[in-house]
């Protein structure tokens, strides 16, 4: 059990850890942080998706593990049909809303730095999540979540 110092350099060390990796992301405008609370709609909207997924689903898209990075990256940018210029929540630790302000930065270097990540569309339509899954071992994945 965590005492409530424990839990609030917890809490500061989750903060700093977001801002941080954030502050790495070119490409991208960080419009605002959110804390683990801050945005209920957000979290309501992820915790429907994750409860709904299941490792049988198969993935909206998938494209070999042995791809170059420039075709992971277009395939990424068309399959989720992301846009230049446009706002999505970003999933850092935290939850953020960032501006794609480049989006070809932006993506390849997400991509790059985790093999993965996951955007909700500003109007909570859309989770998007690529990445490495044991689903398939042997592809990249993409999972698009409508509501």
């Amino acid at each position: 059990m965590m005492t409530e110092r424990q839990k609030i350099i917890a809490h500061k060390i989750a903060i700093q850890s977001a801002k941080n990796k954030l502050k790495r992301i070119p490409g991208i405008a960080v419009l605002e942080l959110y804390e683990e609370d801050e945005n209920l709609a957000l979290n309501e909207c992820y915790s429907i998706y994750y409860d709904s997924f299941g490792y049988d689903q198969k993935p909206y898209s998938r494209l070999s593990y042995k791809s170059p990075e420039e075709k992971v990256c277009s395939w990424i940018i068309d399959t989720m049909n992301l846009k230049e210029h446009r706002e999505y929540y970003y999933f850092c630790g935290l939850w953020s809303k960032i501006e794609m302000v480049d989006l070809v930065c932006a993506v390849s270097f997400l991509w790059r730095e985790d093999h993965g990540f996951l955007l909700v569309d500003i109007d909570f339509s859309r989770i998007l999540e690529c990445g490495l899954d044991s689903r398939d071992e042997e592809h990249f994945l993409i999972d698009i979540w409508e509501k």
